[in-house]
């Protein structure tokens, strides 16, 4: 009997070149796991999580999958991209994977990847959903909630922004749903080294000690993530304070928004104020050097990891409070750095009053490193993970899966296989309910191999006499409810031995001659 239940673990991105706040919180939530789970990392890609994972022996799987951006947008074209992608060859390469390995739950990272939830649920998997971002407000916001609702058992959101619009439409899920903000471990950011990694970096960017350092940090720069209302921002405080200089940390994804910026830098006569690093994976290298950190998020964070890393290397932290970001400001005391988002002006007029304050910044400095650690701290984190556990008791005990597809056919999904029922009478037989069948997707149907059919072929019934009626009964190739008869009128029948039995279909045409042939020998027999 294996120690510990079976979780794989799905990632949407596993990015070579940068690595994402999400997958930074996925790899974190993996370390806290171990302790209960045997998991394996399931990614699209070999990358620098799926390198980090098996550096540290979490066992890897590659499976391209591809993820839906509509789902996080509440698009109406959502259920129509979903169906065009269970047609394709790598949604059958995930049902084979999930059915072949059965892992005892599965969990999915973020809003965008519904394909895994989609499939281990239709393969009687149960499912770990861990929401991490906002979900858009449309009028098509309730299709978006409804799928995550209907392919999960625990939904977990890393803050109230990512669960608020899945309560507003199931608010009677409660037990179903659970809040787990994201943590870190302490000593892998390296706190012995903060100071000289401060001196090493600010040397090498040109960053004198008079000099006040305010910085932009995202995985990757476009629109969403401020990146103008930061140089917007740049431009003002520039002009009134001659030592502040700017660190933007990210890679332009958007280059013509990226020049854009510059161009304004630029034109502002500030070019030379301003320091690029395209990525940095070592963040205890990038944080100790800034002074001050600016989060102008233009949308509503599922939660703000980057505040979050500003405030555990003790850094006053300004803001718009969008979504999540806002609730991290909240919780450490921190509301009064917040602007609306947007308000430029109001970025502008709280990093000015910590410029114009050596002490204040000090000050912030030191109480958001205690207040972050208080709320968001490795204890903190634990003690709400307790919940989650308990509410997923998995069993390791593998448990019967009895799905059909748009046919009357019945399968029972074992060691990967799908092996038909021949008949209603092998079904009852073998002591299953048609209340336990769950109707699937064709699609997940056809991407199952076939396994051997449950019972046996039954001889066709030669009728003894002519003045019987012939008619033969009719043949199924799997087993089906009549759905003109209830299933207690059925039963009753069968008590009373007048149930019909069921023929195999290739058998139908050749019982019928026979007792067609009969009839006339016998006819001759009088003459």
């Amino acid at each position: 009997m294996r120690s510990k239940p079976r979780l794989f673990v799905f990632s949407h991105i596993c990015s070579q070149t940068y690595v994402t706040g999400a997958e930074k919180l996925l790899l974190f939530m993996l370390r806290e796991l171990e302790p209960y789970f045997q998991c394996t990392l399931v990614v699209p890609n070999d990358g620098y999580l799926s390198a980090t994972a098996a550096a540290r022996g979490i066992p890897v799987a590659v499976q391209p999958i591809p993820i839906s951006v509509p789902l996080y947008l509440a698009q109406p074209h959502l259920l129509e991209e979903l169906h065009q992608f269970r047609s394709k060859a790598d949604y059958a390469a995930l049902v084979h994977l999930l059915a072949s390995q059965r892992p005892d739950a599965v969990l999915v990272n973020t809003v965008v990847h519904p394909m895994p939830a989609i499939a281990a649920k239709e393969l009687g998997i149960p499912v770990v959903w861990s929401v991490m971002e906002t979900i858009r407000s449309t009028p098509c916001t309730a299709d978006a909630v409804t799928l995550i609702q209907k392919y999960s058992d625990w939904i977990v959101g890393i803050s109230e922004s990512t669960l608020q619009p899945i309560r507003t439409f199931y608010p009677q899920m409660g037990s179903k749903m659970l809040l787990l903000p994201p943590s870190w471990h302490f000593e892998d950011l390296a706190p012995d080294t903060w100071q000289s990694n401060r001196e090493l970096r600010r040397s090498g960017l040109a960053v004198k000690t008079q000099h006040r350092l305010i910085g932009f940090i995202a995985s990757s720069i476009y629109t969403n993530k401020g990146y103008m209302p930061f140089i917007e921002m740049a431009v003002e405080i520039a002009g009134r304070h001659p030592d502040a200089l700017f660190l933007v940390v990210g890679n332009p994804v958007d280059r013509p928004l990226f020049d854009s910026g510059m161009d304004l830098a630029r034109r502002s006569g500030i070019m030379d104020r301003f320091r690029w690093i395209r990525f940095e994976n070592r963040i205890e290298t990038i944080y100790p050097a800034l002074d001050i950190l600016v989060v102008p998020s233009m949308t509503a964070e599922g939660f703000g990891l980057t505040a979050l890393e500003g405030l555990v290397f003790g850094k006053p932290v300004v803001a718009f409070a969008s979504g999540g970001l806002a609730e991290v400001m909240q919780s450490t005391g921190n509301a009064v750095y917040s602007a609306a988002v947007g308000d430029v002006p109001g970025l502008v007029s709280r990093v000015d009053g910590l410029l114009r304050s050596g002490s204040e910044m000090a000050e912030v400095g030191i109480r958001n490193r205690a207040a972050v650690e208080r709320a968001y701290g490795i204890a903190a984190y634990r003690s709400k993970l307790v919940h989650l556990l308990n509410a997923m008791k998995v069993d390791a005990v593998v448990k019967p899966h009895l799905v059909r597809g748009s046919t009357p056919v019945v399968y029972l999904l074992e060691d990967g296989k799908l092996r038909p029922f021949v008949s209603e009478k092998f079904f009852l037989e073998a002591g299953y309910s048609f209340k336990d069948v769950v109707t699937v997707d064709d699609a997940t149907i056809r991407a199952l191999p076939l396994g051997e059919l449950i019972g046996t072929l039954e001889q066709p019934v030669v009728l003894p006499s002519p003045a019987l009626p012939p008619a033969a009964p009719k043949a199924t190739r799997g087993l089906h409810k009549d759905r003109k008869r209830s299933g207690k009128e059925r039963r009753r029948q069968a008590g009373t031995g007048s149930r019909k039995r069921s023929k195999p279909a290739g058998r139908r045409r050749s019982s019928t001659r026979r007792s067609n042939n009969a009839r006339k020998s016998r006819r001759r027999a009088k003459r």
